[in-house]
């Protein structure tokens, strides 16, 4: 094994797709000595961020206590959109549509009114008529939050990326990680090539973090989207289609983004196939897969055509579906189980984690809900 450089790193990230990159970036922009590791070479698509895009929204119906992680989530990517010259962030609203006694519309409407979020509340018959291009009944109300939008994750990873380099963060990519060894004054990290040294760590390595920390409660999930031609022009961004998510009564949940180059990406939140490794998340299969969304299109979305192509990924699922953001100890942070909706607080994430391992300030958002001490039978093997 080659040896490195006995030079010790004030924080090494290990995993830097989404929230590993935006650690990397706070970090070395506070001037840290940062070593980025990743086993692909960032942005890739062996984990949970490719595929373009990612939906932003602040009226959540995952529940209240992620809306103000959202708020400085939405502060800092309107901050480094600034800073950059390629278009990330954009705002064309979403409209939520869901069963008006269902949990989803409830928390979503809840969060909205808690926090004063600008929403406009559909009927069924509202929300046909505005977007001509649904087909609902009665029993269904819309949420529209205007201020809400998607998000490129392959701008946003790239300027991160190269950003940290500048800032001087060393970054050793296509190398996996076998081996985390506490040593009295560091941490030892083992990779295939190659051993390094660092003070804290951050680990954010999506849905395989198990082959480092297999009691972590977590599990990974194949899970597809689709590109589908955008039959009916209302579909597309130019003529003011937005976001969407929508929860049936069957509780079938979906989301999709407004079509571009004359295609619509959707997806289904729910459901997908538990599996074990990368290899299980295979190819995409056309005559499978794409029958995963069949519902949404033939009864409630008007206007697509026949599938384009489709990618597949995987989530890294907690039990509760809820985050896990916790020390493992006094130097490792882990940041898992963002069970399919993480990406838009990367930027908040990838901050707060970033200052905490520097110590240079605690942050005032309640991270308690995420804790890993919530699964007691398991915290004591994970931290051990």
């Amino acid at each position: 094994m080659k040896q490195n450089e006995d030079k010790i790193y004030d924080l090494a990230v290990l995993g830097c797709g989404s929230v590993g990159s935006a650690v990397g970036y706070y970090a070395s922009r506070k001037g840290a000595s940062i070593l980025e590791i990743d086993s692909y070479q960032p942005p890739h698509d062996f984990g949970t961020h490719h595929g373009q895009t990612r939906i932003i929204r602040h009226a959540y119906g995952e529940g209240d206590k992620y809306v103000p992680l959202l708020l400085e989530a939405q502060s800092l990517w309107e901050e480094l959109q600034d800073q950059t010259e390629e278009k990330f962030l954009h705002q064309v609203g979403i409209v939520n549509i869901a069963p008006q006694e269902s949990d989803f519309y409830k928390n979503i409407l809840s969060s909205a009114e808690k926090y004063r979020l600008p929403i406009d509340i559909l009927t069924a018959v509202e929300l046909n008529e505005r977007f001509h291009t649904w087909n609902f009944d009665d029993d269904y109300k819309a949420i529209y939050e205007k201020n809400a939008g998607y998000l490129r994750t392959d701008i946003i990873i790239k300027e991160y990326l190269e950003k940290a380099k500048e800032y001087g963060a060393t970054q050793a990519f296509n190398q996996q990680v076998s081996q985390i060894i506490n040593e009295p004054d560091y941490i030892r990290i083992i990779t295939d090539n190659a051993e390094y040294k660092a003070r804290k760590l951050v680990v954010s390595a999506g849905s395989w973090v198990k082959s480092l920390y297999p009691d972590l409660p977590i599990q990974p999930v194949r899970k597809t989207f689709h590109w589908f031609e955008a039959e009916y022009e209302n579909l597309l961004e130019t003529k003011g289609f937005p976001c969407f998510t929508v929860n049936l009564k069957s509780n079938e949940t979906y989301y999709g983004f407004p079509g571009s180059d004359n295609l619509i990406k959707i997806g289904r939140h729910d459901g997908g196939q538990d599996i074990s490794n990368y290899q299980e998340q295979y190819e995409y299969d056309d005559d499978k897969d794409a029958k995963e969304v069949e519902n949404l299109l033939g009864t409630y979305l008007i206007g697509t055509g026949k599938l384009d192509f489709g990618k597949t990924c995987s989530y890294d699922m907690s039990p509760d579906e809820d985050f896990i953001i916790d020390w493992l100890d006094d130097r490792t942070q882990i940041v898992t189980g963002l069970s399919g909706h993480g990406f838009k607080f990367v930027s908040v994430l990838g901050h707060i984690l970033a200052n905490r391992a520097l110590g240079k300030e605690e942050t005032n958002l309640d991270l308690s809900p995420f804790a890993l001490d919530r699964f007691t039978k398991i915290t004591e093997k994970v931290k051990d």
